[in-house]
């Protein structure tokens, strides 16, 4: 025999020993696996216990293993005799070695028990065969698994003899996402969103909520419809969207690709333990006060600066008032008989008719798209100290104190609000703060709006100030971007608290938006100027 071929076939055998099932365990003698039944066996060192399976493509053998006083490891085989797993939980001599392998190819399989551990003299285990699958079965069992929720199961199940299920199901909802309780859960609930995306859809994203940074939706199984599923706190309400990541390919192989975001629906979720908006809605039995559309010639600002102003239903001139000014006016109720994003002439409205807080002046400085500038300006926070607040004075009356002065904004206006009466609380005695903006440092080399490196100016600036005679209320969103919103605004309240400030600090389940803080503008209003109750 020549010698070459000679070593080539050794080295083939011995790679196909090593590659594949043992032959001592093919030479053992071999117990074909049957649904229900159990086997008591004894085992040592040197045993291998070799059971067969017959399995088709796609089936599924379910059982145990009770290890008694050996620790026992089940190598599987597929039907080339190829290691497709070996199945060893970390419980040492004693518990169970689950079995449940589903099959990736039809024929023989084969379960080698035996033990690693050399220096053992024998044990005992008990072999449990639960169940062996269908397909059809198993298909069920491991998609019930994989879906988080009993209403995906049961869409996916009637996806299956229905073709029109997943229609059905879409036009019996009014919104894009269905909410859930979590069994043993009195805190959270599961929201699930979904969607049918485009053709050329890659994947979808969802934005908003408690993961800020997104979620992946995916498929239900054989279907057209996508979902994602999100743990959320009973008391939460924020705005969510959906991004399409699309692919579209061009040239007789494909060979062109271009990728395009297409940003295709909003919705909000309202949890049933939200914080109740109480003040946001016309009341029937409430005077309204008179809203009126102006404007003021400005010399620091060298334009004529439009502003609305609401004044209590019947306002009584010898009556002094508080005065609130609110940044971005346009989204504050600004526009007259247009709907707002926060309705602010009716919010004080029923404040008032509820005897919530003294009688007050508000006037709405429209932002005339500026407000990227004029909000972190000086020139602006003097245009506000040295001339709106003294021409309200002059038309209205308002009290003669800083106290009766409140200045509000929300992101940038609520930094705007903190950096103007810095700078003038001789002048403004009062801040209120919706998820304030106090990451920006107003420089060239501007903070990242999420992963800030450096303190916003606005901490920096009250870090290093005597204490001054402002109060503030302040409140931000938990899911609001992270160490840029709610870091800083927790680190601002921490500086404010420990120069002495009179700080009311919030947070809320939401994000950054006006959906929370046409709530919160009232509990900032009673905190600052509320009427204490005898």
């Amino acid at each position: 025999m020549n010698k070459p071929y000679y070593l080539s076939l050794i080295t083939s055998i011995l790679f196909v020993s090593i590659f594949t099932f043992p032959i001592s365990a093919q030479n053992n003698n071999e117990k074909e696996l049957i649904a229900g039944e159990k086997i008591d066996k004894i085992i040592s060192a040197l045993d291998k216990h070799t059971y067969t399976v017959e399995l088709e493509n796609g089936m599924a053998i379910v059982g145990e293993v009770l290890q008694k006083e050996i620790d026992l490891v089940i190598d599987v085989y597929k039907p080339n005799g190829e290691l497709l797993e070996q199945i060893d939980s970390p419980n040492g001599t004693s518990g169970v070695e689950p079995i449940d392998i589903t099959s990736v190819e039809s024929g023989e399989y084969k379960l080698i028990v035996h033990t690693l551990d050399k220096s053992v003299k024998k044990g005992a285990y008990t072999l449990t065969t639960k169940k062996i699958l269908s397909l059809s079965d198993n298909t069920k069992r491991i998609t019930k698994k994989e879906l988080p929720t009993n209403t995906l199961y049961n869409l996916w199940e009637s996806s299956l003899t229905d073709k029109n299920a997943i229609d059905t199901f879409i036009a019996k909802q009014t919104d894009q996402h269905i909410i859930e309780p979590i069994e043993g859960n009195d805190r959270d609930m599961l929201v699930t969103y979904f969607c049918i995306p485009n053709d050329n859809t890659e994947y979808v994203m969802l934005s908003g909520g408690p993961d800020f940074l997104g979620l992946r939706f995916q498929r239900l199984p054989n279907s057209k419809l996508h979902f994602v599923t999100q743990k959320v706190p009973k008391d939460a309400r924020f705005n969510y969207g959906f991004n399409y990541f699309n692919l579209d390919k061009a040239g007789p192989n494909n060979e062109i690709e271009s990728r395009n975001i297409e940003h295709t629906y909003d919705g909000t979720v309202e949890m049933p333990n939200a914080p109740k908006q109480i003040y946001i809605s016309e009341r029937e039995n409430v005077a309204k006060g008179e809203v009126v559309l102006n404007s003021i010639k400005s010399k620091i600002l060298n334009e004529e600066r439009k502003i609305t102003i609401h004044t209590p239903a019947n306002y009584d001139q010898k009556q002094a008032h508080n005065l609130l000014i609110i940044f971005d006016g346009e989204s504050y109720g600004a526009r007259l008989n247009r709907r707002s994003r926060i309705p602010t002439p009716t919010i004080m409205d029923n404040l008032m008719a509820d005897n919530k807080i003294e009688p007050t002046v508000t006037v709405l400085v429209w932002n005339l798209g500026k407000r990227g500038r004029d909000l972190i300006s000086e020139n602006f926070g003097d245009f506000i100290a040295n001339e709106l607040i003294p021409w309200i004075r002059s038309e209205y009356n308002i009290g003669s104190k800083r106290n009766n002065i409140v200045l509000a904004g929300s992101s940038r206006g609520g930094f705007a609000a903190s950096f103007i009466a810095l700078y003038h609380s001789d002048v403004i005695g009062n801040v209120l703060s919706q998820s304030g903006s106090y990451w920006i440092k107003g420089t060239d080399n501007e903070n990242h709006w999420i992963y800030p490196e450096d303190n916003g100016k606005l901490i920096n600036a009250y870090m290093n100030s005597e204490r001054l005679p402002i109060k503030f209320y302040m409140d931000v969103g938990l899911y609001d971007a992270g160490a840029s919103m709610l870091g800083m605004n927790r680190q601002f309240r921490d500086i404010l608290k420990v120069k002495g400030y009179n700080v009311d600090y919030q947070e809320f389940k939401g994000g950054h938006n006006y959906l929370n803080w046409r709530g919160t503008l009232s509990n900032g209003l009673i905190s600052l100027i509320g009427i204490k109750e005898e």
